[in-house]
């Protein structure tokens, strides 16, 4: 069974490990990743995602911090060469003059079980920290820790298509108060922008396919790695998972693609895989990126799933239409819906088949009372009869007040699949879909009622055109996905 594998961009700083006379001052293995747009603008770009990195498990590291800027504002406080602080003994703690203008700010307290967000920064309390939702600690076997940030929030002086070098420090003090810095890993670069990654893994012969793809007007070369995520979690850890490919070479023209392949060892069937490639060349050279494919698993789907529509039907009611081709162990649908504050249980639909099994088509419907006035996302979450679940594509409806224009959502798109709500729902329109080039992507002809799915889409930005058949008049809206 081939399946096409759902890939989230993260960005990964280069693995970099220093270490002073005294190994508490070992830090590596630091991965930006699961990056999700916020909000976007023409000259930023905001975005969350979550960090990861080890350091020595000890009470010298009671304070960490990280500091991030654009290349070309890379102030170079610490005196860094090849990830090195060149300054002897520690070292003050950067003010906010020294820091010149950081687009990224992390303080964490490290004193306790798990680590704790600062809200101020010690050495000079005029500079912003960034929030973050929570934290984590992971004991590693060789005594350090993988320190785990979700949700941290940060937004680049730039917009989001643009292809950007990141530069980063990453400090940490055994004083409780902050002001000296005794442990340095400095000058760590990594790209945005710049390469994707894509692909599928076939289940049948255990191997994975894809290609990387060049954003940019030159040529880049670099090599690639392989790692399976053997616990699942979604998280490269270089010091966890295991690499089962190691480097390999590519060169991929401007503007241009490079096809990737290899096997997949029986040991690591269903695991996600992450790829990993590094530029040599170019101005983001020596920066790092990770591809993480989603694994489907090559076990039976509990629930295959035909179709999927959401329709607004008056201006109180939602038509819910789903269709199976084959349910196992199933004991029904919940329906969950987003208006914006969160998702909610809104109904749960037994399942048709019999004993919670069956091989034929079989077709499901809910009306829910929604007389929301904006976008409202609907879900369907199968649960098995031991309480395993599997969530279905979202679907998005138009608000009750929303008319006269198409709805677009989410736009930017960071998963490449986004669902588009027409301005009338009974119109009969044609659909074509086209990269920055004008080249067309995907076309759709004669499409009636009021939403359109699209997905597997790679990063870009793409045009979509809409012509009404019986009125000839087009519009176009523009789609970006990360």
């Amino acid at each position: 069974m081939k399946s096409i594998l759902r890939f989230f961009i993260v960005t990964f700083l280069l693995v970099v490990t220093m270490s002073k006379s005294d190994a508490q001052c070992t830090v590596s293995d630091i991965v930006i990743q699961n990056v999700r747009p916020v909000a976007s603008t023409p000259v930023s770009c905001s975005v969350k995602f979550d960090v990861t990195f080890n350091i020595e498990d000890n009470n010298g590291n009671k304070l960490i911090f990280i500091h991030a800027w654009l290349q070309q504002d890379y102030p170079d406080y610490f005196h860094c060469v090849n990830g090195h602080t060149t300054l002897n003994g520690s070292i003050a703690a950067p003010s906010v003059t020294d820091l010149g203008n950081p687009f990224l700010n992390i303080g964490l307290n490290n004193n306790g079980a798990i680590p704790v967000a600062l809200t101020s920064y010690p050495p000079d309390a005029s500079l912003p920290l960034a929030a973050i939702d929570s934290a984590g600690k992971v004991l590693l076997p060789d005594g350090s820790a993988n320190i785990i940030l979700y949700g941290v929030v940060a937004t680049t002086p730039v917009a989001c298509s643009t292809p950007i070098v990141i530069v980063a420090d990453l400090w940490s003090s055994q004083a409780a108060n902050g002001q000296r810095a005794h442990c340095v890993n400095c000058g760590i670069r990594y790209s945005a922008g710049y390469l994707n990654t894509n692909g599928f893994v076939n289940c049948i012969t255990l191997t994975y396919s894809g290609q990387i793809v060049n954003n940019t007007n030159s040529q880049i070369d670099g090599f690639y790695r392989v790692f399976a995520d053997i616990n699942n979690d979604g998280y490269f850890t270089p010091a966890m998972d295991t690499l089962i490919r190691d480097s390999t070479s590519f060169s991929v023209a401007a503007l241009g693609a490079t096809a990737i392949s290899g096997p997949i060892p029986v040991a690591n069937r269903n695991q996600n895989v992450f790829i990993v490639t590094t530029q040599t060349s170019g101005a983001a050279s020596g920066a790092s990126r990770v591809s993480l494919f989603r694994s489907a698993q090559c076990a039976a789907l509990p629930v295959t799933f035909k179709s999927l529509n959401a329709n607004r039907i008056s201006r109180s009611n939602v038509m819910l239409k789903w269709e199976t081709e084959t349910e196992i162990n199933n004991s029904g649908f919940s329906i969950e819906r987003n208006t914006g504050i969160g998702w909610e249980v809104v109904a749960f639909i037994t399942t048709q088949a019999m004993g919670g099994n069956s091989s034929s088509l079989l077709t499901y419907s809910f009306e829910d009372i929604n007389s929301t006035s904006g976008v409202s996302q609907y879900r369907i979450r199968q649960i098995d009869f031991d309480g395993k679940s599997k969530l279905s594509d979202i679907r998005a409806v138009r608000g009750y007040a929303q008319t006269g224009k198409v709805i677009i959502y989410p736009n930017p798109s960071s998963n490449g699949s986004v669902s588009i709500v027409f301005e009338d729902k009974e119109g009969v329109r044609n659909v074509v879909l086209t990269d920055m080039n004008g080249k067309a992507i995907k076309q759709w002809s004669s499409v009636t009622g009021n939403t359109l799915f699209v997905e597997k889409l790679y990063s870009g930005v793409y045009f979509l055109r809409i012509t009404g058949q019986e009125t000839g008049v087009q519009k176009v809206e523009k789609i970006v996905v990360y």
